[in-house]
């Protein structure tokens, strides 16, 4: 992921009687989602305080997250009280897991194998601490913790003002920049008071960076926002129900017009303009067709990790990426149509809940909208999106126990 403002960050709804932007009692089950949470969106920060980006060449970081994360699993031990995973995940790790570990003899371990392994314990942990939250408690600090990563994104974004300015100037690619998040901060919001101005500065970040991906995300967003609006999924009337789509396309409209001649505005307009075309696309295309070319030659993977070396082989070149770009022919390259298959079915149940939902679940529309941008971005084994994915998972079966806790 590129270091701009495209990912994820706060898809969080509101769900009907719930006022989650009230100041929040800080129980214990808060306080556990929200340490969690913020860990993994400053996953970039290491225990001196610096950003690993910026410790280059001092080899592999121990990161705060990993420490934090350590720490609730002996909470978890100690209380003993596992959530058990769902059928798609036990078949998702069991299949990569298996593949990865009998690849690696013949193309060797990678660190991305390491990184499934704590993706996993991340979706553990996150089911835990759901079941023992529940869903309003969860989702109040999610949404929090979001206002927080988006306000240092923006501080950090005027420290590095300079930076910024000398890239409009003359702009290629994306500004250098730290970031908190290993590939970028992750911004979004989602029905909410603060769902228009949040939007409005994740969009102006997206400019400010040249991130296609930030804006894709930015509309992926809206749009599920207007069709939780027209579906009704919240007993409104319908003047309210119209409003926030109405309000979305006239400020949109404004948008645009306010934009032009903006040198940031018309250098992501020409990248959006040179798709197919631009280095970023010719190099996902090269990527991927490399990629095609190690999944002919061995259909059951080559193991975590290592498609981009076989993909350099294979095409006789070097490249400056370390994932495909795309996570569904990165599990078919690295894990083989068995991994591919157990990665679809994993998708589609969630996509299923999703719409079984009406775009009301704020924590499936996160995972969607991850899904929907693996399709162009991610590296895999992101541990965000497994934490959230279990914490889903066991905010319903608190639902189910209400004596979970």
């Amino acid at each position: 992921m590129s270091a701009g403002a495209g990912g994820l960050h706060d898809t969080f709804a509101r769900p009907v009687a719930l006022r989650p932007w009230r100041l929040p009692v800080v129980t214990g089950p808060f306080a556990g989602v929200a340490l969690l949470f913020v860990a993994l969106s400053f996953q970039m920060v290491t225990f001196s305080g610096h950003l690993a980006e910026a410790e280059a060449g001092a080899g592999p970081a121990l990161k705060a997250y990993h420490g934090l994360f350590g720490c609730f699993g002996l909470l978890v031990l100690a209380r003993g009280r596992l959530v058990r995973w769902r059928p798609e995940m036990i078949a998702y790790f069991v299949v990569v897991g298996i593949t990865a570990l009998v690849a690696s003899f013949a193309f060797g371990p990678k660190a991305l194998l390491a990184n499934t392994v704590f993706a996993a314990y991340a979706a553990t942990i996150g089911a835990t601490v759901g079941r023992m939250a529940g869903p309003t408690t969860a989702l109040r600090a999610l949404r929090w913790i979001s206002v927080l990563v988006l306000l240092a994104v923006l501080a950090k974004a005027v420290l590095f003002l300079p930076e910024i300015i000398r890239f409009l100037a003359a702009p290629n690619g994306h500004p250098t920049l730290p970031t908190f998040f290993g590939g970028g901060p992750n911004l979004e919001s989602i029905g909410s008071r603060l769902f228009i101005p949040y939007m409005a500065a994740t969009a102006g970040l997206s400019v400010a960076y040249a991130s296609r991906v930030g804006l894709i995300v930015v509309a992926l967003v809206v749009a599920a926002s207007v069709g939780r609006s027209l579906l009704g999924a919240e007993q409104v009337s319908p003047v309210r129900r119209w409003l926030l789509p109405a309000a979305i396309v006239l400020l949109s409209a404004l948008g645009v017009f306010a934009a032009r001649g903006v040198e940031g505005a018309d250098y992501i307009a020409q990248r959006f303009q040179s798709v197919g075309e631009d280095p970023g696309s010719t190099s996902r295309l090269t990527l991927w067709t490399g990629g095609v070319r190690v999944f002919a030659l061995h259909p059951l993977g080559v193991g975590l990790g290592n498609a981009v070396p076989l993909i350099e082989r294979a095409i006789g070149a070097s490249v400056t990426e370390d994932n495909l770009h795309n996570q569904y022919l990165q599990h078919l390259v690295e894990t083989g149509v068995q991994g591919l298959a157990a990665y679809l079915l994993l998708v589609g149940l969630a996509m299923r809940r999703l719409v079984a939902s009406r775009l009301r679940d704020p924590m499936l529309l996160y995972v969607g909208i991850y899904f929907l941008l693996a399709m162009l971005q991610f590296r895999g084994a992101e541990a965000l999106l497994w934490f959230v994915y279990g914490l889903q998972h066991g905010t319903v079966t608190s639902l189910e126990d209400p004596h979970a806790a």
